[in-house]
């Protein structure tokens, strides 16, 4: 199960997401985000929450992430859990998307 929450802060939009991001969320999760990349110039994808990651999760954050390219949107996913960050770091995603320790905002 998976929940996305939005709010705009300082010029970002920032998706909160709490749960488990695995392949029954996953198109939630790429909806939300890609909804959220069409409607803000800027926007920040916050895992503070998010308890688990699986393949089909980074997936969706990386179609995410590509809509923002295409668009010219900022995109940064941020603030993940450990357990996350950890599956971020084995999987490379570093090297293809924007990650970072804090909110930008």
């Amino acid at each position: 199960m998976i929940q996305l929450a939005q709010e705009t802060r300082a010029g970002w939009c920032v998706v909160a997401v709490q749960g488990r991001a695995d392949a029954e969320a996953a198109d939630e999760l790429e909806n939300g985000l890609c909804a959220a990349v069409e409607q803000h110039p800027r926007v920040a994808v916050n895992f503070w929450s998010l308890s688990y990651i699986s393949s089909a999760g980074l997936r969706a954050v990386l179609q995410g992430a590509r809509a923002a390219e295409a668009k010219g949107v900022e995109f940064v996913v941020c603030s993940a859990s450990e357990a996350v960050k950890k599956v971020l770091d084995m999987s490379g995603m570093h090297y293809v998307m924007k990650i970072q320790e804090h909110l930008p905002c």
